[in-house]
C-alpha cells in the first residue's frame, strides 16, 4: 500500500526507505550468535564453569539439542539477514533494475503491433532507461559532468537446462541482486493514433509503487517518458539524492516524473544543439520546481551560449537572490537588510549554486560590451518595431535597472576616488536609462549614432567596474569562509578566482582605453574593503599590454592544476588580442586609434594562450572535452580573436581530431550559426507546407467544406508564424513556437523532414551559402570575418523582405487557389531560403519568383 504521509509539506516518496545498516547489524548479530554457540562450548575456560562441570540435572541431551537448534536457527537467520541486507544495499544504490518483457494487449491484427513489437519496445525502453544520466554543476557554460546511474540486469542462462542452469543460478547468488523489477503492458491509446504503456515498479520483496500510465502520440516519446518516470521513482530513496546536489532537496520526497522528464529532455536537446527546445524544457522543469537553483544555473549558461547576455544577467541575479537568504552579510547588500534575518538553514544545499552564480554574474558584467550592445541597440536592419525580442529587451532593461540600484548605496569605485551617493545615482540613471529607443543605423543622424556609441562605451566601463567589484568581494568571501565553500572546490578554486580578478582588471583597462591616445588608467580597487593586490598588466599605461608583463601577471597567480585555472589563464591572454571596441571589434567612436597587438607580439600572446588551453585539455578527462567544445570553439567571447589564429586551429585539430581540417574561425561565427539556423527553420516550414498541399492535390476525392476551411486556417496560421519568426528572429521562444507548429504540421501530412540543431561552423559551407544568397557575383575571396558579416547582413535583409512581402501579399496568399498552386508557392518560398541550392541564382532572383507566384 502506498503511504499517504507527507514529507515537509509534500508527498513522501512512494518506495520505502532502504534500511541497509539495520539488516547488516542483524546479520552480524545472528552470525555472532551462531559462532558463539558453535565454538564457545568447546573452549577450555567454558569447561571450568560450575553449571557445566557439576550439572544439577542430567542435561547432556538437552544441551546438545539446544546448541544444535540455536546454531541452525542462527545460521538460517544469518543467511536471510545477509540476503535482505544485500537487497537493501542494492535498493539504496539503485543502480540495477530487472525489466521483464512487456505484455502486449493490442489487437492481433493491429498494424502498430507489426511495426513495433513488444520485444522491440522492451529493448528500446531498456536503452532509454540505461541512458538516463545525472549531471553536476559547472562554472563554464556547457553541459556539466554526467554519469549513468542505472544498469539493466539481464538474466542470461534462465533458458538453460540441466546442470548448467543450476550453475548459473549459483553464480548469480554472488552477484549484487536487483532490488527493482519493472513490468509493462502495451495497449492502444484512449484516442486513435495514440499509444499507451502501463508500468508497474516493484521494490523487492513486496513493495509496489502506483502504476504509471504513459500515453503519447508516438512510441519513442512514450518510452522516453516511461524511462524518466521510473528513474524519478527510484531517485528519492537512493544514494544519488545525497550526492547529486541537483536533487538533494527531493530526498525522501516524491519527484514529479514530468520534472525529471523535462530535465532529461533539456540535456538531450543540448547534446544535439537544439537550444531553443532545451530552453523550453528547462523552463518546464523550473515551473515544476521553482526553487531548484541548479536548473536555473543551466538556463543562464544556455542563455550565455545563445548570446542572450541580458537574460543571463537577470537569471544569475535571480539565483543569487534566492541563495543569499541565510547568508546575512551577502543578503544585506544584495537584496536588502530585511532578508538578512533569514535562518541559515534556508541557504543549506545551495552554497555551490551561490558561488557559481556570483562568479558567472561577475563574468557577464565583465563582458560589458555585449550587455551594452543589448541595451543601447543599433539595428542594422529595419525588422519590425516592437517585435518579441525588442519587448523582452525592454522588460529586462526595466528589471535590471531596478535591481542594480543596490550599487548606488555601495561604495563602488568607478573612479580614482570615492564619489558621493548623489553622483553615483546620477551615473546610474545616465548609464542605465529606461526606456530606451532602439536606433536604426541607416535612418539615424550622426549625432544620434555618436550618442549611442558614447552611452554604450560608458555603460561598458561601468559594468566592468561592477565586475571587478563583485570578483573582489567574491575573493574576500571565498577566502574567509573556506569551510562553507568546501563542497565547491571541484567547481572553482582560489587560484581560479585570482586569475578571474586579473581578467576583470584587464577587461576594465580595455574598456577605459582613451580612444585618441590609447592610454589606460592605473589599476585601482573597485571594492574598498579588498585586501588583494591588483595585478598590473600595462605598467607603461598604454594599450595593448606588453606580452612579458602579461606573462608575469599570469605566472604570479601560481601553478595551474585544474581546467578552470588553465582556462582562465588562457582567457587573460586571449583578451589582450581583442580590438578595444565592442565585442572585440573596432571602436567606432570619433578619432579612435584602435590600438591592438600585431606581428610577433600577437603571435607570442597567442602561443601562450594556446599553451594554457593545451594544459587544460591535458588536465581534464577526455570525456569532458566534448562537453566544453562548443563553448571553447565558438561561443566564449573572450576567445573571439584567438580563434582566428593559426595556432588555435592546430590546437583544435590535435585536441578534438575533427574529420576534416579545422578552419580559422571568424569572430562572429556564433552569429552565423544563429542566422543559418533561422534560415533553415523557415525553409523547412515552407517545405512542410508544400508537402502538405502536394499530397492533398493527389487525393482523388475532394474534401468537404469543413475540412477545406481547416486546411486554409492552418495555412493562414503558417503565414502568421513565419511573420513572427522573421520579425522576432532573435527571440528563442518565437523560434520554439514555430518548431512546435512545424511538428504538428509534419505529423499531420507525414512530412519526412525534421528541424536540426544549430549548425557547426564550416568555412566551405559559409562561402557556398554566400554564393547562394548573393549569386555568382558574390565575392568570397575575402577574410572570413568580412564574409560572415556580409552573409549575416543578407540573411537579416531577407527576413525583413519576407515580413514586408507577407504584409503586402497577404490577401493573395490566402486566396482559394488550387492545391497544386499552393504547393508551388510554398516550394518557391523554400527555395528562396535555400542557400545551399546550386542553380546559380541569387536570393533576390528567387524572391522575385516567389512574388510572381504570389501576385493575384
Amino acid at each position: 500500500m502506498v503511504s499517504a504521509r507527507r514529507h515537509r509539506g509534500f508527498d513522501q516518496a512512494e518506495l520505502p526507505e532502504a534500511h541497509r545498516i539495520r539488516w547488516w547489524l542483524a546479520a552480524v548479530t545472528a552470525g555472532l550468535v551462531a559462532a558463539g554457540f558453535a565454538v564457545v562450548p568447546y573452549l577450555p575456560f567454558f569447561q571450568t564453569w560450575t553449571f557445566v562441570r557439576d550439572p544439577k540435572v542430567a542435561s547432556v541431551v538437552t544441551w546438545t539439542v539446544l546448541q544444535t537448534s540455536v546454531v541452525l536457527v542462527s545460521v538460517v537467520l544469518t543467511l536471510y539477514f545477509t540476503g535482505r541486507a544485500r537487497l537493501e544495499t542494492a535498493a539504496y544504490r539503485a543502480n540495477q533494475i530487472d525489466i521483464r518483457l512487456f505484455v502486449d494487449e493490442r489487437p492481433p491484427d493491429s498494424h502498430d503491433r507489426e511495426i513495433d513489437s513488444a520485444v522491440e519496445l522492451t529493448a528500446t525502453f531498456k536503452r532509454f532507461l540505461n541512458d538516463s544520466r545525472l549531471y553536476t554543476p559547472t562554472s563554464v557554460p556547457g553541459a556539466g559532468t554526467s554519469y549513468d546511474f542505472i544498469q539493466i540486469v539481464e538474466h542470461a542462462g534462465d533458458s538453460a537446462d540441466g546442470w548448467w542452469k543450476a550453475v548459473t543460478k549459483l553464480i548469480r547468488l554472488a552477484q549484487p541482486p536487483a532490488a527493482f523489477t519493472v513490468t509493462g503492458t502495451v495497449r492502444p491509446g484512449n484516442t486513435p493514433g495514440r499509444h499507451q504503456l502501463i508500468l508497474e515498479l516493484v521494490r523487492v520483496p513486496r513493495f509496489a509503487a502506483s502504476p504509471l500510465v504513459i500515453e503519447d502520440e508516438n512510441w519513442p516519446r512514450v518510452l522516453h517518458r516511461a524511462a524518466n518516470a521510473v528513474a524519478a521513482l527510484v531517485i528519492p530513496r537512493s544514494a544519488y539524492v545525497r550526492t547529486n546536489i541537483h536533487w538533494a532537496a527531493w530526498r525522501d520526497a516524491k519527484i514529479p516524473y514530468e520534472l525529471f522528464d523535462a530535465y532529461q529532455r533539456a540535456n538531450h536537446f543540448i547534446t544535439y544543439r537544439r537550444y531553443d527546445e532545451a530552453l523550453a524544457e528547462y523552463y518546464r522543469a523550473v515551473s515544476l520546481d521553482p526553487s531548484n537553483v541548479y536548473i536555473r544555473l543551466e538556463i543562464a549558461a544556455l542563455q550565455e551560449q545563445l548570446d542572450l547576455h541580458l537574460d543571463a544577467l537577470a537569471t544569475y541575479d535571480d539565483v543569487i537572490t534566492v541563495c543569499s537568504r541565510g547568508h546575512p552579510a551577502l543578503a544585506r547588500w544584495w537584496i536588502g537588510p530585511d532578508f538578512a534575518r533569514q535562518p541559515r538553514r534556508h541557504g543549506r544545499g545551495r552554497d555551490v549554486a551561490l558561488l557559481i552564480a556570483r562568479y558567472r554574474h561577475a563574468l557577464v558584467l565583465g563582458h560589458g560590451d555585449s550587455v551594452a550592445g543589448s541595451w543601447w541597440v543599433r539595428r542594422t536592419t529595419a525588422g519590425t518595431p516592437g517585435d518579441a525580442r525588442a519587448q523582452r529587451r525592454a522588460e529586462l532593461r526595466a528589471a535590471i535597472e531596478l535591481r542594480f540600484r543596490r550599487y548606488v548605496d555601495l561604495d563602488v569605485r568607478t573612479g580614482p576616488k570615492a564619489s558621493p551617493r548623489a553622483d553615483r545615482l546620477e551615473l546610474h540613471r545616465r548609464v542605465l536609462r529606461v526606456p530606451v529607443e532602439e536606433l536604426l543605423v541607416h535612418e539615424a543622424t550622426p549625432e544620434q549614432l555618436a550618442e549611442y556609441n558614447q552611452r554604450a562605451a560608458e555603460m561598458r566601463s561601468y559594468f566592468c567596474a561592477l565586475s571587478q567589484y563583485e570578483i573582489e568581494r567574491l575573493v574576500e568571501d571565498y577566502g574567509r569562509f573556506w569551510r562553507r565553500w568546501r563542497r565547491s572546490r571541484r567547481q572553482l578554486t582560489n587560484r581560479a578566482l585570482d586569475l578571474s580578478l586579473v581578467w576583470a582588471v584587464l577587461r576594465r583597462a580595455m574598456a577605459d582605453v582613451d580612444p585618441g591616445t590609447g592610454a589606460v588608467p592605473e589599476p585601482r580597487p573597485a571594492y574598498p574593503g579588498s585586501r588583494v593586490r591588483l595585478a598590473d598588466a600595462c605598467p607603461d599605461r598604454r594599450w595593448p599590454p606588453d606580452p612579458r608583463a602579461l606573462d608575469a601577471t599570469v605566472e604570479a597567480a601560481g601553478t595551474r592544476r585544474s581546467w578552470e585555472e588553465c582556462y582562465n589563464a588562457a582567457s587573460v591572454y586571449a583578451v589582450a588580442m581583442l580590438e578595444v571596441g565592442p565585442r572585440g571589434e573596432r571602436d567606432l567612436r570619433d578619432h579612435a586609434r584602435n590600438p591592438r597587438l600585431e606581428g610577433e607580439a600577437r603571435d607570442e600572446v597567442a602561443r601562450r594562450a594556446v599553451r594554457e588551453l593545451y594544459h587544460a585539455a591535458t588536465i581534464s578527462h577526455s570525456g569532458r572535452l566534448p562537453e566544453r567544445r562548443s563553448w571553447v570553439m565558438g561561443e566564449d567571447p573572450d576567445l573571439a580573436a584567438l580563434r582566428g589564429h593559426e595556432l588555435f586551429r592546430v590546437f583544435e585539430m590535435i585536441t578534438f581530431s575533427p574529420d576534416r581540417a579545422a578552419p580559422l574561425r571568424p569572430q562572429r561565427a556564433h552569429v552565423w550559426e544563429q542566422v543559418s539556423y533561422v534560415r533553415q527553420l523557415v525553409g523547412e516550414i515552407a517545405a512542410c507546407r508544400a508537402h502538405f498541399w502536394r499530397t492533398r492535390a493527389l487525393e482523388p476525392a475532394p474534401p468537404d467544406a469543413r475540412t477545406l476551411d481547416r486546411w486554409r486556417s492552418a495555412d493562414r496560421d503558417a503565414w502568421r508564424k513565419l511573420t513572427q519568426l522573421a520579425a522576432g528572429k532573435q527571440d528563442w521562444y518565437t523560434r520554439y513556437q514555430a518548431i512546435c507548429a512545424f511538428r504538428e504540421w509534419a505529423a499531420e501530412c507525414g512530412y519526412p523532414g525534421s528541424i536540426s540543431g544549430f549548425p557547426l561552423y564550416c568555412e566551405e559551407r559559409l562561402h557556398a551559402q554566400l554564393r547562394g544568397a548573393a549569386g555568382p557575383r558574390a565575392k568570397t575571396g575575402f577574410d572570413a570575418n568580412i564574409v560572415v558579416r556580409e552573409y549575416v547582413r543578407l540573411c537579416d535583409q531577407r527576413l525583413d523582405h519576407l515580413v514586408a512581402d507577407i504584409a503586402e501579399l497577404e490577401a493573395a496568399l490566402v486566396t482559394d487557389s488550387g492545391f497544386a498552386a499552393r504547393a508551388e508557392l510554398w516550394t518557391e518560398l523554400s527555395a528562396w531560403f535555400d542557400d545551399d541550392i546550386a542553380d546559380g541564382s541569387s536570393a533576390g532572383e528567387r524572391r522575385e519568383r516567389f512574388r510572381k507566384l504570389a501576385r493575384p
